[in-house]
C-alpha cells in the first residue's frame, strides 16, 4: 500500500494512497475538460440550437422543445454520459478511501468533538425531515446518512470547483462582498446550511470580534466543520437545527448567510426558510444569498443543462428554484431587496450563480 497523503487544504482529511490521490486528480481535470473548453460542449450545443432556431424561425420555448431538439444529437447524449460518469467516479473513488480509513478517521472526529476552539452543539433529540432525505449530488448516504459524510463532501466539493476553492477561496470571496448593515454594526451572523463551515469561519476572519454561528440539520457535516475550524484556530459555534426552524432569538444577528441553500429546498421551504431569517434578523440587518441563476433568460443549454442537473445528479428541488422569482419571495415576506445580479463567470459573462441582499426594514 503507498504512503498516506494529504491533499490540499490541510483540513481536508487524508486520502488512503497516493493512488487515490491522483485518481481524484484526474476526476477534476476530467470534470474541467466536459464543463470547460475541452470538450466545448456548451458553445457546440448552443451553436446547434441557434442554428436550429434560425431554420424554424422561431426561438426555443418550453423546455420540452429544447429537450427534443438537443436529445436528437449525439453529441448530447455523449456529454450527459461523460457528467454522470466523472459524478460516479469521484464518489466511488472518494467512497472507497474514506472507508478503508473508517475507524481511524471516526476516532479522529470523536477527538476534535472534545476540542476548541471552535464549539459544537448537537441535538440528540433531532428528526430529519423528509425533504433532506436526498443523495444531494449523487453524495453516497446523502449529508447525514453517513458518518463520514462531512469528509466525502469536503473532498467532493474541492472536485465539483475545480481548483478554485481549494484553500477556501471561494468561500472568502464570497462572504468579502456581502455588504453590512447601513449602520456597519456587525456582532452576530448566522450561516445557514454551513455545511463543513468554509463561510463561517470566513465570516469569523472578516469580523473577528463577530459571534458567527453556522447551523445545519446534518451531524456529520458539523462534526467535519468543527474539526476543521478548531484546526484553522476558529472560535465559532456549530449547531445542529433547521434553516426553516433555527430556534434563535427574535431581532438577534446582523448578517444571514445562505450559500448554495435554497436550490435545495422544497418551494415551501424556501419560503418558510425566509421567514425564519427576516424574524431573526434585527432592524436592518442584511441577508445575502448566493444561489443557482435563474433560467428565465439562459441560453437553450443552460436551460437543458438545469433540467438535467436536477433529473440526473440528485437536485430534485433545483428547477422549482430555477423558475421562481426569489427577489419575489423576499419582497412579500418583508424584505427591501437591494440588488439581485449574476456573478460573472470564468470569462466574464453572466455565470451559474447570482447573488441577492435583502434588508430588514
Amino acid at each position: 500500500m503507498n504512503a498516506p497523503v494529504t491533499a490540499v487544504p490541510e483540513t481536508l482529511p487524508p486520502l488512503a494512497s497516493r493512488t487515490a490521490g491522483s485518481y481524484l486528480d484526474f476526476v477534476e481535470g476530467f470534470r474541467e475538460y466536459i464543463l470547460g473548453s475541452g470538450a466545448d460542449f456548451e458553445r457546440r450545443l448552443n451553436q446547434a440550437a441557434e442554428a436550429e432556431e434560425v431554420r424554424r424561425g422561431a426561438k426555443f420555448g418550453e423546455l420540452a422543445e429544447i429537450r427534443t431538439f438537443l436529445e436528437s444529437l449525439p453529441l448530447t447524449h455523449l456529454r450527459n454520459r461523460l457528467t454522470r460518469s466523472q459524478q460516479e467516479m469521484k464518489w466511488t473513488k472518494l467512497s472507497a478511501t474514506y472507508q478503508a480509513q473508517r475507524e481511524q478517521l471516526l476516532a479522529e472526529l470523536d477527538a476534535w468533538d472534545e476540542r476548541g476552539p471552535a464549539r459544537l452543539e448537537l441535538d440528540p433529540k433531532f428528526v430529519h425531515p423528509p425533504y433532506t432525505n436526498v443523495h444531494f449530488h449523487l453524495q453516497p448516504g446523502g449529508y447525514f446518512k453517513d458518518e463520514l459524510g462531512g469528509f466525502l463532501y469536503h473532498h467532493g466539493t474541492k472536485v465539483f470547483f475545480r481548483g478554485e476553492n481549494d484553500k477556501d477561496e471561494l468561500h472568502a470571496k464570497l462572504v468579502s462582498l456581502v455588504p453590512p448593515p447601513a449602520d456597519g454594526n456587525v456582532a452576530r451572523v448566522l450561516d445557514l446550511a454551513c455545511s463543513i463551515g468554509q463561510s463561517t469561519t470566513a465570516f469569523k476572519m472578516r469580523f473577528p470580534k463577530a459571534e458567527v454561528i453556522g447551523i445545519d440539520h446534518s451531524v456529520a457535516m458539523l462534526r467535519a466543520a468543527h474539526r476543521r475550524a478548531s484546526m484553522l484556530g476558529s472560535e465559532v459555534t456549530f449547531a445542529q437545527r433547521l434553516v426553516e426552524d433555527t430556534r434563535m432569538p427574535d431581532d438577534h444577528f446582523d448578517l444571514v448567510f445562505a450559500f448554495i441553500v435554497f436550490h435545495e429546498l422544497p418551494q415551501r421551504i424556501v419560503r418558510d426558510t425566509v421567514a425564519e431569517a427576516l424574524r431573526v434578523l434585527r432592524p436592518g440587518g442584511v441577508f445575502a444569498i448566493y444561489d443557482f441563476n435563474g433560467v428565465q433568460d439562459q441560453s437553450p443549454y443552460q436551460r437543458y443543462h438545469r433540467y438535467c442537473d436536477a433529473r440526473h445528479n440528485g437536485e430534485p428541488y433545483s428547477q422549482d428554484f430555477c423558475d421562481c422569482d426569489l427577489a419575489a419571495i423576499l419582497r412579500h415576506a418583508g424584505f427591501s431587496v437591494l440588488k439581485a445580479a449574476a456573478l460573472p463567470d470564468r470569462a466574464g459573462g453572466p455565470g451559474y450563480m447570482k447573488h441577492w441582499y435583502a434588508v430588514k426594514g
